[in-house]
């Protein structure tokens, strides 16, 4: 499970992250952090895998626009409190899932991670358990899924749709159309064959049929990105 570590020369690093600081600090959005009476603000919810690959910036700048959500294989058991605040307390309109290709994740949940840190293997027990439950919903071997990375990642995604779904406080917001939750695939390996970085729409409210989705009129731009690998 563990990767390949990278030597950083320490100096230069500090020093690049004094420049990024600066550059924070000279562009920070006074004026309109104002408008909002210094309030946060934002129209998303995003619950992301923590995957250093998978940048929240996806959805643009991020700064009292998007509240997000990162743990170990984006699921919603390991951050419910945090999801019910960004939905319950902030409002947030849309709340979009974001799994994507080659998440370790999803790897090291499918190896014996019996010996990792209590911590990890609470986590990742999660994770198990929902490629579990997702593998059986559509009768799948989770041992020979376990060979297609981007398909486990992909259902992983709508078990955690399903999770903010079937919510007794998520449930009511969806009935009334005051909330959209979007599950979106980051292609971080070009698995789909149409280019590195490229993000798929995957599921809606539920709706997982692609061709469905992309006839949906409510989801702007969404729509038209709609492709799973599984049907």
């Amino acid at each position: 499970m563990s990767h390949e570590p990278v030597k950083f020369d320490l100096v230069s690093l500090l020093s690049e992250l004094d420049v990024s600081l600066a550059e924070f600090e000279k562009g920070f959005p006074l004026d309109d952090f104002a408008k909002s009476n210094y309030q946060q603000h934002p129209f998303a919810t995003l619950l992301t895998c923590c995957d250093s690959r998978v940048s929240p910036n996806m959805l643009g700048d991020t700064f009292n626009r998007v509240f997000c959500v990162e743990n170990i294989g984006n699921q919603v058991k390991n951050s419910e409190g945090s999801l019910l605040y960004g939905l319950l307390h902030l409002h947030t309109p849309l709340m979009i899932v974001a799994g994507h290709s080659d998440c370790g994740a999803i790897k090291a949940a499918t190896s014996d991670f019996s010996t990792e840190p209590a911590a990890l293997v609470k986590e990742l027990t999660t994770v198990k358990g929902s490629l579990e439950q997702a593998c059986a919903g559509i009768k799948v071997d989770l041992a020979a899924a376990s060979l297609n990375q981007a398909l486990l990642a992909e259902i992983n995604v709508d078990v955690q749709v399903e999770m903010l779904l079937t919510h007794a406080q998520i449930a009511p917001l969806v009935e009334k159309k005051s909330l959209h939750i979007i599950g979106v695939l980051v292609d971080l390996h070009n698995v789909y064959g149409e280019g590195y970085g490229k993000v798929y729409t995957v599921n809606v409210n539920g709706e997982k049929n692609a061709e469905t989705i992309k006839k949906l009129n409510d989801i702007g731009g969404f729509a038209t990105k709609a492709r799973r690998l599984t049907k």
